[in-house]
């Protein structure tokens, strides 16, 4: 063969290899090695189809045998390594690597691999370093600058990210991933109108762009613009089938339209195209719940305990969490289960009654339970704990773990099977005067702003004033932390409302002022979930697509039958929420 024929023969094969067929660019390599043993190109990319094929010690001796001929060979180092990153030999990987750059130590290719690997192995701060230095040797590395911008995204340094893809973007402007990723990361960083700017001009430049359309269907949602949200998830999914994050998608989309059996059906298809997708099993946990269907619900919130959230809290509950996890098949003779709190007040005083119909259930069983310490005095009053702790205190001896938003999915709770009760009791006495000729009200207005949507469940202050302008009523605020600036900001003084903040000093003091008032009224909050456990009389003021445990569209609750919920009418609109708390008043002081 000449030497003509045989680079004829290596390109033919380069291309056959590039279109995905490598049986035939296999049969090419092997033919020109039959007539040139040493061809060197033929051995690298020889050694890659191998490692393609799996066959990993063909690949190696392959590789090798060229670097033996070419000690020399950048490609055939920088094959190797990839070899040894498929195998997970990280370490030979690097030495192949630090020998490529012997050779051509301004590669900037070469920088950029080194890093993928740092990345792949989970050394962000390494990867993004080795990104640097491929920057240093070609300031024009476009794939550099965007996977930076990406390991800043996945450290949720989303200002950062944009940074990098709009540097991206001035080398290249054309690179359709870049203004996905930048979409993307506008979107986390709440700068909801620059996203849909950049994804616009993403579909504009390709109209294919799957990506595109999925990531700015996702800022219309978080814009409140669900319509449009379901636009252009329908677009994506057009385009690409098969993803199960388009199904996810567009499933929270028809969740925020109110369409369930749609985002029910949705979410259950990108799990069967990816059964390990947690935060599409989580979505369809909290889609089950809101249907009502329980059982399938409280399995599926199981989940949770996958996402990315909770990484924090298992590493501050690793000595807790070495316990076996509590069933009811286990041995309970002199046995106690450790119950821990995972996420925000409401949730643990909501969740909490199934704490005593465990120990109903095994009187024998001992419980402790741990929580933040606003609850340690509240929940000391429930008959049912051996113990109440504060997380970050010794625990002592237990035998068994188990999270308290897990006892539902254990005692296989149904809707149905919700019993009224009241269990939570306010134990003690509290220095409150009131006025027992008026209609004594407690207050709250906003809700903890970590939890989720925070914006859509909080209201003003100022729709309480037609009651504070009612001579036969009293307000008390029971609002803690910042939103009740909103008192001196709107110049009230205790004519109006008596701002209670100051002995609010854990829950157990609220139980105790909500105990001396008539009637609370508040947002969807903590304050709502504790006077339900109490069996006080509430009007929980909800958000159009309100959280789960409220049902779509009852008035009351199976949770706490003490509760009536105030919804507005259209997504937004305090206006038509309030005006049902004002026709319960009037009924109530008429």
């Amino acid at each position: 063969m000449s030497t003509q024929e045989t680079i004829q023969s290596l390109n033919s094969a380069v291309e056959a290899h590039k279109s995905g067929n490598t049986n035939l660019a296999k049969s090419i390599y092997i033919d020109i090695l039959i007539e040139d043993e040493n061809n060197v190109q033929a051995l690298c990319n020889l050694g890659m189809i191998y490692k393609q094929n799996g066959n990993f010690s063909l690949s190696l001796s392959t590789l090798n045998k060229a670097i033996s001929l070419d000690a020399s060979h950048v490609v055939a180092y920088m094959n190797l390594a990839s070899l040894y990153i498929e195998v997970e030999l990280y370490d030979r990987a690097y030495e192949s690597y630090e020998k490529a750059l012997e050779i051509e130590p301004n590669n900037a290719n070469i920088y950029n691999l080194i890093a993928i690997a740092y990345e792949k192995q989970g050394q962000l701060d390494k990867a993004i370093e080795f990104y640097k230095e491929a920057i240093k040797c070609d300031e024009k590395f476009v794939k550099a600058y965007n996977n930076i911008g990406v390991i800043l995204y996945k450290q949720r340094r989303y200002i950062p990210a944009t940074e990098m893809f709009k540097m991206s973007l001035s080398i290249d402007d054309k690179f359709i991933s870049t203004y996905v990723n930048l979409g993307a990361a506008y979107n986390k960083a709440k700068l909801y109108k620059e996203g849909e700017k950049v994804l616009l001009k993403a579909i504009e430049l390709d109209d294919n762009a799957s990506g595109a359309y999925a990531n700015l269907g996702n800022i219309y949602n978080k814009m409140k613009k669900h319509d449009s949200a379901r636009i252009h998830h329908e677009m994506a999914l057009m385009l690409d089938d098969g993803s199960s994050s388009n199904h996810a998608n567009i499933g929270i989309t028809y969740k925020n339209l109110t369409m369930l059996e749609e985002a029910k059906d949705s979410l259950e298809k990108a799990i069967t195209i990816d059964p390990d997708f947690v935060n599409a099993h989580f979505d369809l946990a909290t889609t089950y719940l809101l249907m009502g269907d329980y059982e399938r619900g409280f399995a599926e919130y199981e989940w949770r305990f996958k996402k990315e959230e909770m990484r924090s809290l298992f590493f501050d509950l690793s000595d807790v969490l070495q316990k076996p996890r509590f069933a009811l098949d286990l041995e309970i003779d002199d046995k106690t289960l450790l119950l821990y709190s995972e996420q925000g007040f409401g949730d643990i005083i909501q969740f909490v009654r199934f704490a005593e119909v465990l120990k109903q259930m095994h009187p024998i069983l001992k419980l402790k339970i741990q929580v933040r310490s606003e609850l340690k005095t509240l929940l000391e009053a429930m008959d049912c704990f051996e113990e109440v702790l504060v997380r970050g205190e010794e625990v002592g001896e237990f035998d068994y773990q188990l999270a308290v938003m897990s006892l539902p999915y254990l005692l296989k709770t149904t809707l149905n099977s919700l019993l009224p009760k009241t269990y939570i009791k306010a134990k003690g006495e509290v220095a409150l005067e009131v006025d027992e000729e008026k209609l004594n009200i407690g207050i709250v207005w906003g809700a903890s702003s970590s939890g989720e949507s925070y914006e859509d469940k909080v209201f003003s202050l100022e729709f309480f004033k037609p009651l504070m302008d009612d001579k036969k009523i009293q307000l008390y605020s029971l609002q803690v932390a910042g939103d009740s600036k909103q008192i001196k900001e709107l110049g009230l003084g205790e004519e109006e409302i008596v701002n209670l903040e100051d002995k609010l000093t854990d829950f157990r003091q609220t139980a105790l002022m909500i105990e001396k008032l008539d009637l609370v009224i508040t947002s969807d909050t903590s304050v709502a979930h504790l006077a339900g456990a109490m069996g006080k009389e509430a009007y929980v003021v909800l958000q159009k697509n309100a959280d789960w445990r409220w049902g779509q569209e009852d008035e009351k609750t199976a949770w706490y039958p003490s509760l009536k919920l105030c919804r507005q009418d259209i997504k937004g609109d305090w206006d038509s929420a309030f005006s049902k708390v004002y026709k319960l008043i009037q009924e109530r002081t008429n």
